[in-house]
Formats: structure tokens, sequence, C-alpha cells
């Protein structure tokens, strides 16, 4: 038999000494008979015809082959199998390609044809003398060694690990004495300065006390005068003549003590660098790589984001910020809106070349630097006015109709959008500009930022939740006591900060025409209810347990005295106050906003109201 090429003497030695060919050879031996020659010999006859390429080949038997397609011996037994051919042994090298085959593979695998490939046996014999097992042994020793100096650094490091946690607790702990000792000083000259005005009032006052007290002796020595005389009449006229002279010195007098009474009050405030670090979310120091980090922790270090590295300039501003803190935590005049004059000034237009549609302002609220923050439900957007010129200098479109504001760290500010089900947050400074979306489980109305969470009311049904900045509720309020449903249609809400420890939450409900007061912890307090409040709407906290309440009903602006439940009429019709939704207190500049709400007033839709105080 003739063979064209050496591959196809392979595909036969293939054939020989598979698993199964070896089966019938072992198994003739141990009879005493060989395998037949004629089974064989078909098993090629059938192979070689069925394929294309060695169907017109000649085949000779197995005693007419070359000695090296003879049976192996013993010690040339191959038992690993090829992972692309299971049934069958590797067997050959192809050096060209630094491959392991068997016998299948170089049939039906091209890349092989134009090789030399010798069989294993051939190639094993020189093997444990060459260069390359001998590289192999170096590389495995040096690598062990390696390993074992890696996991002694792991181990060193394990243990400055723990002495690092030690180093850092220790300036966490000096750190929080130094704020402490700084605190405790400015706590010291605070309280200082109020024992020092409370003397100079009463020094004040005790003056002016014993000034009256002086001025009564006066009079009842003068009564008693005049009654000595009372049976002579001649005396009795010179005693009165000189008692109307001197009555006249006490009334001068008098008006003098009157008018000096009015003594300062004050209350504490916290300065707005201290108030907006206490608010920020960000931390005042944290940890950062130290210089002395693991070459891993240099690699990434270098890899830091621009980003992350703004974020630490911020980290570094605010703690310059708290060092920084003015020493003057000041005192203001407390306010009392229940005794002020309201002076109407000229309205501000806030309807823009692009707004296709009346504006419908439904909140407005105070930020930074004398300017306002509209909602303008019916053209879906966000205002900035600048209360200097009366205009609006930046606007936002949103992708819903926003209803309440709340403003938060970060020269940052929070809208709800109720039909969205969203919170739409916005960047202040400068443009209005859109930032993250809060997604939320219902209508949501009322909104105020309290530490870390918002304070958000719903209707539909109506509730108040505590929900962390991600959205996530902490807790819900909804029934009274009773088990009765709490609120009905709460739209509004605001926390107030000024003298309350804790803050606490006021819900405006238009419905049922109250104004509910939560603790912190969403805790029922009070309920406040007047004949005058009528479907309360925006509000807005004034002062020492004040509150501004937009009387929608009523066509009105109240002061709520929280403490004694007192509802007052500001503002009313006469002012221009009709269908108010929302209002603002600047209590630097001793100003009112108020925007109002009727479909048919274009005039009272598409400005803001404003009044001083005087």
């Amino acid at each position: 038999m003739q063979f064209p090429d050496e591959r196809h003497k392979l595909h036969l030695d293939r054939l020989l000494t598979s698993p199964t060919a070896s089966h019938a050879r072992r198994t003739a031996r141990k009879s005493s008979l060989r395998p037949s020659v004629p089974s064989v010999r078909s098993s090629c006859v059938r192979v070689h015809r069925n394929q294309k390429i060695t169907k017109s080949h000649a085949l000779q038997d197995k005693d007419s082959m070359p000695s090296s397609f003879n049976e192996e011996s013993e010690d040339e037994k191959f038992t690993e199998t090829c992972q692309l051919h299971a049934k069958e042994f590797i067997k050959y090298y192809c050096s060209r390609h630094d491959a392991l085959l068997c016998g299948d593979c170089l049939v039906e695998n091209e890349e092989h044809r134009s090789c030399k490939v010798e069989k294993i046996i051939q190639v094993a014999k020189q093997y444990k003398q060459c260069a390359e097992y001998n590289n192999l042994k170096t590389g495995l020793v040096q690598l062990d060694s390696h390993i074992d100096k890696l996991s002694h650094d792991i181990q060193e490091i394990m243990k400055s690990v723990d002495e690092e946690r030690l180093t850092n607790i220790n300036e966490l702990r000096k750190f929080r004495t130094e704020i402490n000792q700084f605190l405790d000083k400015r706590e010291h000259e605070l309280l200082a300065e109020i024992d020092q005005k409370k003397q100079t009032s009463k020094t004040l006052l005790d003056e002016l006390k014993s000034k009256c007290t002086n001025m009564k002796s006066s009079i009842e020595k003068i009564n008693s005068e005049l009654q000595a005389q009372d049976d002579n009449s001649n005396q009795l006229l010179i005693v009165g003549k000189r008692a109307i002279k001197e009555l006249g010195s006490l009334r001068a007098a008098l008006e003098e003590v009157s008018r000096r009474s009015e003594v300062p009050r004050y209350k504490f405030n916290m300065d707005p660098a201290t108030e907006k670090l206490i608010a920020s979310e960000k931390p005042i120091r944290r940890l950062e790589e130290d210089e002395s980090t693991s070459a891993l922790g240099q690699q990434h270090r270098q890899q830091q984001t621009k980003q992350e590295q703004r974020l630490q300039e911020t980290m570094q501003q605010h703690q310059k910020q708290m060092e920084a803190v003015s020493k003057k935590a000041h005192f203001k005049d407390s306010a009392d809106l229940s005794r002020a004059k309201f002076i109407s000034q000229p309205d501000i237009s806030v309807k823009t070349l692009d707004n296709t549609i009346d504006c419908r302002l439904t909140c407005v609220t105070l930020l930074a630097g004398e300017r306002l923050l509209l909602s303008d439900c019916h053209n879906r957007s966000l205002k900035l006015v600048d209360t200097k010129n009366n205009k609006v200098v930046s606007q936002v479109k949103l992708p819903g109709q926003p209803w309440d504001l709340c403003l938060l760290p970060g020269d940052k500010a929070a809208a709800t959008l109720p039909s969205k089900k969203k919170i739409q947050v916005v960047f202040t400074q400068g443009n209005v500009t859109l930032q993250n979306v809060v997604k939320v489980d219902g209508e949501c109305r009322g909104i105020d930022f309290c530490g870390d969470n918002l304070i958000v009311s719903f209707i539909l049904p109506g509730k108040v939740v505590m929900m962390d900045m991600k959205g996530k509720v902490k807790k819900s309020v909804y029934k009274d006591s009773s088990g009765k449903p709490l609120f009905q249609d709460p739209e509004y809400l605001t926390v107030t900060r000024e003298n309350q420890t804790p803050p606490v939450i006021y819900v405006s409900d238009r419905d049922t025409h109250t104004i509910t007061k939560l603790s912190i912890s969403l805790e029922v307090l009070q309920s406040y209810q007047d004949p005058i409040l009528k479907s309360p709407r925006g509000l807005a906290p004034v002062g020492d347990n004040q509150l501004l309440v937009c009387g929608w009903g009523s066509n009105s602006i109240l002061l709520l005295d929280t403490l004694t439940g007192k509802i007052t009429q500001l503002l009313g019709k006469e002012e221009g106050i009709e269908w108010p939704r929302s209002v603002a207190y600047c209590p630097l500049r001793k100003m009112v906003f108020v925007t109002n709400s009727q479909d048919d007033k274009p005039e009272l839709q598409n400005f803001v109201k404003v009044f001083n105080l005087v």
C-alpha cells in the first residue's frame, strides 16, 4: 500500500493504536491469539472509503508497514487523553505551535499540515536535559520564594494597620477635644454676653422702678396734703396750686420712664457659616491616604479623578470654615409681626417671554443674596428672582409641574413634582440647573429638609413621611391616636429651626382647615383651628413661636402664635391678597413676599406681591 504523505501514516497509526484496537490486541495476547488482520484491514478500508481525501488510497496489511508504526512497548504506553478528543491519547508534539496533539488533532486541524510533527516518545528522551525544563524548575523556586516574601510583607502590613487604627483614633479624639474646647470657650463668652445684656437691662429697669416708686410717693404726699387742708380753703388753694405744678413734673417724669422702659430684646441666632456646616452632609474631616502608603495605594492615588480632588478641596474649605467660625454668634431683635405695619411695594413680574401661558406660582422661598426661588406650576419651571432689581435672572424647565420647595445644604433646593411622583433637586448658585431626581411612592406635595432627611407630605391618602435623600422611607404618620385619618389634603409643610430644640414640623391641611404641629419623630404635638383659618396653604416661620399662614379660603395672610394658638389677620383683600398660595419672610430686610392664584386674574397669577414692615 502506498502512502501519499506522513499524515496518512499517522491516520492509519491512530486506527491501529486507538483504545479499541489496543483492547483487541491485549485480548488477543491474553488468549495467545493475534488480532485478525482482515478485521483491522476492513476497518481501515471502511474509514478510507468514507473520506473523500482517502477514498482512492490503496491499503496494505500491517506486516507491510514501516517499523515506526509497530505497536508500542509497555513502557511507551500513553495515559493522558486529548482535551478535544476524549477517547484519543496525546502522542504527538508540534514544536512550531508548541502544541500537544492526538491523532484526531492532526487529521482535523489544518494548521499543522505543514508542520514537522514528532512523536512524544522521541522528543521526551532529551526533555530533562533541555533548557526549558531547567528554566521551569528555576522559575518555580523563584516564584515560591516571592510568595513567601509577599506573605511576610502582608503580615507586617497587618501589624501597621492595627497601629494606624490606634493613631487615627487618637487623632480623632484629639480633634474632638479641640472642638469641645472651642465650643466651651464660645459658650463661656456668649454666656458672659448674655449676663452682661441682662445686667444692663436690669440696671435700667431697677432705675425706672425706683423712679416709679418715688413718683408714687409724691402722689401719696400730695393727696395727704390736700386731705389735710380740706377744711382750710385758703391753705387748700395754696397747696393745690403747688400740686398742679408738681403734677406736671410727675407727668413728664412718667413719660420719660415709659419711653425708656422699651429695653432691647435679644435671641440667640447661629451664624450662617456654622449653620451651613452643621446642615452639610459632608464631614469636617475625613481619612485620607498617607504618603507612606504601599505602591498599590500610590498607584490608586495617581489614578484619582478630578471629581474626587474637588471633593477633597470642598472638605478642606469646610474645615477652614469651622476653624474660622465667627466669634460673634450674634443676637437679633426678636420679630413680632403682630405689631408691625405693612407698606405695599411694587409687585415683581415673573412672566417671561418664553412663557406661553400665565404663571401659577405655587411656592416662593428665600435664598441667600436677596434672591427668591419660585415654582411656576403652569409653565413647569423654577424661576430665580433678584429682589434688588425685581427681575427673573434664571429659570429652568422641569420634567413635571412643581409644587412646594425647600432649601438643601450646598446651595441646592428640592421641588416636589406630584404628578410624576418625584422630587427634583436643583443647584441654585448662579443659573438654576437640574441635579438628581428622587423617586417617591405617591403624589408628593409639601417638602422641607431637616438633618439629613426630607420631610414630605402626600395626598391620596394624606400622610407625612420622613425619608432619606434617596427616597427611602424611615417613618410616616397618617392616623391620630384614635385611629382616624390625621390628614385629608396636607399640601404644605415647614420645619422651624429658630428656637425649637429639637425642631418641629407644621403641616397645613386645606380640607380640614387645620394646622398640625408634629415632632421631628412625627408625633402629633398640637392642632390649631380657628374660624378665621380657612383652607390654609403655604407656611413661613417668623421669629419666636410665630408662623405666617396663607389663608387661601379667607383671602388673607394670617399670623399664628404657636404658644397661645391665637390667629390674627395681617393682610387681606384691601392689600391685594386674593387666594394666597405661598409666603416668605426676610428678617434682614423686614420684607414679606406673597404669591396669589386666580386663573381669571393675570395680575395676580404673574406677580409676586411685596410688603415692607415698619
